[in-house]
């Protein structure tokens, strides 16, 4: 409970609107492998070529996305993964081949964008004497309370397959909008 109390507002805002995120992420990953194979038709070798594009695709923002949020602020890429988010399983429900696919799984490697930033951001908010339990009390939190997503994505699942990917895509821009409108640009500086 102290060090609850000792996290910072900006620090509990960026804790809400990553758990509306990660709440958002978990009601479909789960189902974007079924829904790829099973509801696009694409064969299990060209779903392991969709995650390497992601991977790729990560990979390769991480350094620049870095170097970026050094010279701007970390908030302008927060959001942008944000938002990666949220577009991610927008794409996935709109995508009806491969080649659609392929710009969803784009997209999913974009949501690494801002990870950098984001993380960093949590460290520096964090008071220095309690910076270890604070970080560690942040993902304890995000992780109990994203728990029952992949629960909500599955009953959303049984209404028809693509309706947890668009709740999701609307759950991820409530989480950007929250993260945009309540951490301030002073709290995310460099």
């Amino acid at each position: 409970r102290g060090v609850w109390r000792a996290l910072p507002a900006a620090l509990r805002r960026l804790l809400a609107s990553d758990v509306i995120i990660r709440t958002s992420e978990g009601m479909v990953d789960v189902f974007v492998v079924l829904y790829a194979i099973d509801v696009v038709g694409i064969t299990a070798p060209q779903y392991g070529g969709l995650v390497a594009v992601q991977m790729v695709t990560a990979i390769v923002s991480y350094y620049p996305a870095g170097r970026l949020a050094d010279r701007i602020g970390r908030k302008p890429l927060v959001i942008a993964t944000f938002l990666a988010f949220a577009a991610f399983p927008l794409a996935v429900a709109a995508a009806d081949s491969y080649r659609g696919l392929l710009a969803a799984f784009f997209v999913a490697g974009l949501r690494e964008l801002g990870e950098p930033a984001r993380r960093a951001l949590i460290v520096d908010l964090a008071r220095a004497d309690l910076r270890a339990r604070s970080v560690g009390l942040y993902y304890l939190i995000r992780g109990i309370a994203i728990t029952p997503a992949a629960l909500a994505g599955s009953l959303l699942w049984q209404v028809a397959p693509r309706v947890p990917f668009m709740v999701a895509g609307g759950i991820g821009l409530v989480g950007s909008a929250v993260f945009a409108a309540t951490v301030s640009g002073r709290g995310a500086a460099l």
